[in-house]
């Protein structure tokens, strides 16, 4: 056969056609293949250097195709930065080294990853949190005990409970571990951190600058110094799920106290214009207040001598690795400076700002000794923007943000004087005004525990992730909002909350347990067992009491996850798996 001639303009046309062809094919899958976006973990997200050394985070930066497809990139072909979001003197919160994420300060710094892919930039951004503490008070009850204050009030507080008849002792170290004991049965276990007030010689607010003589009033009999009873006290509560530690002060001084003539010498008392040593009020009749002038006593190495001692003289307080100081204020109201004579120029400039730079440093002083330390509030007397993020991890009034602010990283006591506060974030407790009013039967602890603590420590764990139109969303798929003018916390079908009928899941228990409390009380009400709990069919019912655990009801049915119950009203009731070992609490 004759072979057929392709005309040499065909040959042009054919190859047209193909390479056309496939320069389409290509653009397609080049375009299938370009970055739709980027992603970014690091890991941990949440990094303590304190409880783990040379801790640093992975970096995984993924390019997220258009086809779906991804692919994990090297480190090297992205830019990583970091920088600080929220720290107290906006210091270094971690840095990039070696494609690792390494923690450097207490706070939330912004790690972000940016790749350049055809002529385009992405970006993505995730935040890490480094929590420099040794306790998790985000996890944690933490409360005060008023034990005593000895002296006549001025008339202004004659009324306080504090000053009430009686209040030279009011609660002994004896007395205290029995407090203990009956808060840890009505929380059922939940660690527990109590900082004693009026422990010193005095009492309460008595004898500063000095920490040097425990209260001889709440000594027990069988021991020879009252010392060797508050050293009992702190290592018998480890039994009830407590640690015990000291509300201190730092701010103020007394003539009454055996250090009052060094620090006046060594200029470490506030002064008035003048020069003058200037009272800042008073409490007890006959004892004027005095402030402390932190600078001075830094430089001065006292405050680091009163620190050493007291810890040299109670070695137990470093298994707590917690104090509480009270007042720690950096100004007074309005800005104005604590002692007016040092903060003129030619007497050392100490303003406010000098203050704070001190407190930092006492801060550190305290962590490397193995101490985290607490406080009264945050951005309270001190100046603008303030709030020792990063140094400080609890606050007893909350002031932090809540949606700047992990709680992990600045955890709350009580936000609300009259009232349980903002549900949907949850508050803890004080319990030290239900003590002072009957610290034998302690009316309303209960209930004011499974308001507010219970479900903050739920709500706790979790990521803030939107506060939008009422509604604040969490990690985990769970929410808090009003519905149909009813608070709920709900997780999907599983309810946490309705109003104060509670119904969460105690998750610092080594087994299944959920908690259940009415303030109102109910018959016959349904609730939806966790996802959890879906293989239980039957549950025992035990009546939580300040003595402990009341069996109610054992092989209570549940079908489809679904469970009936009554509950009396400010009653609170264990649930269980049928069968499971219940902690019936201390006797």
């Amino acid at each position: 056969m004759k072979k057929m001639r392709i005309p040499a303009a065909l040959h042009w046309v054919a190859v047209v056609v193909f390479s056309s062809f496939m320069a389409a094919r290509g653009q397609a899958d080049a375009s299938r293949r370009s970055i739709d976006h980027l992603s970014l973990t690091v890991e941990p997200r949440v990094p303590n250097p304190v409880r783990e050394k040379n801790v640093t985070g992975k970096i995984v930066v993924t390019a997220v195709y258009r086809d779906g497809s991804h692919r994990v990139l090297k480190t090297s072909e992205a830019v990583i930065t970091a920088r600080t979001k929220s720290a107290s003197g906006n210091v270094q919160v971690v840095a990039i080294e070696g494609g690792r994420v390494a923690p450097r300060e207490g706070g939330v710094a912004t790690v972000e990853a940016v790749v350049t892919n055809g002529g385009k930039t992405f970006k993505a951004a995730v935040d890490v949190v480094v929590t420099p503490y040794y306790r998790d008070y985000h996890q944690t009850l933490v409360l005060k005990l008023f034990l005593g204050m000895e002296g006549e009030p001025v008339e202004r507080l004659a009324k306080d409970p504090t000053f009430r008849a009686g209040h030279d002792v009011f609660c002994t170290f004896e007395e205290a571990l029995e407090v203990i004991r009956k808060t840890d049965n009505l929380t059922r276990g939940i660690p527990k951190i109590v900082y004693l007030v009026g422990w010193q010689k005095g009492g309460h607010d008595h004898g500063y600058p000095a920490w040097d003589e425990v209260n001889p009033r709440m000594k027990r009999s069988q021991d020879v110094t009252p010392l060797e009873s508050l050293r009992w006290l702190i290592r018998e509560a480890r039994r009830f799920n407590t640690t015990v530690s000291l509300h201190i002060n730092m701010a103020d001084a007394y003539k009454q106290s055996p250090l009052w003539d060094e620090y006046l010498a060594k200029d470490c008392i506030a002064r008035d214009e003048k020069g003058q040593p200037y009272t800042v009020g008073i409490q007890v009749q006959g004892e004027d207040m005095y402030n402390v002038v932190y600078p001075r006593e830094w430089e001065a190495g006292l405050a680091q001598r009163r620190i050493d001692r007291l810890i040299q003289m109670i070695p137990e307080l470093k298994d707590g690795h917690t104090i509480h100081i009270d007042v720690f204020i950096a100004n007074r109201d309005g800005g104005r400076p604590i002692s007016p004579w040092h903060a003129k120029p030619e007497n050392g400039g100490l303003t406010p700002e000098k203050w704070v730079e001190t407190q930092r440093k006492i801060f550190h002083y305290w962590r490397d000794r193995g101490f985290d330390v607490t406080g009264e509030g945050t951005g309270w007397a001190h100046p603008p923007g303030e709030h020792f993020v990063g140094l400080q991890p609890m606050s007893w009034w909350y002031s932090w943000n809540p949606m700047e602010i992990p709680e992990r990283l600045g955890a709350r006591g009580r936000t609300d004087r009259g009232g349980d506060g903002d549900f949907r974030f949850g508050s803890s407790m004080h319990g030290e005004e239900i003590w002072r009013e009957d610290k034998i039967n302690m009316p309303g602890f209960l209930g004011m525990f499974c308001r507010t603590t219970l479900p903050w420590y739920y709500l706790s764990r979790l990521d803030r992730l939107d506060f939008n139109q009422g509604v604040l969303f969490y990690s985990n798929s769970v929410m808090a909002r009003m519905e149909d003018g009813r608070k709920i916390i709900r997780r999907e079908d599983f309810l946490l909350r309705e109003n104060d009928d509670l119904f969460v899941p105690a998750l610092w228990k080594t087994q299944r347990e959920i908690i259940a409390y009415s303030q109102k009380g109910y018959d016959d009400k349904s609730w939806i067992l966790p996802e959890s709990w879906k293989w239980v069919s039957k549950v025992d019912l035990y009546k939580i009491t300040i003595e402990g655990g009341v069996l109610l009801k054992r092989n209570v049915p549940v079908s489809g996850r679904k469970l009936s119950l009554s509950v009396g009203a400010d009653e609170a009731i264990s649930i269980l798996p049928a069968g499971a070992r219940f902690s019936k609490g201390s006797k």
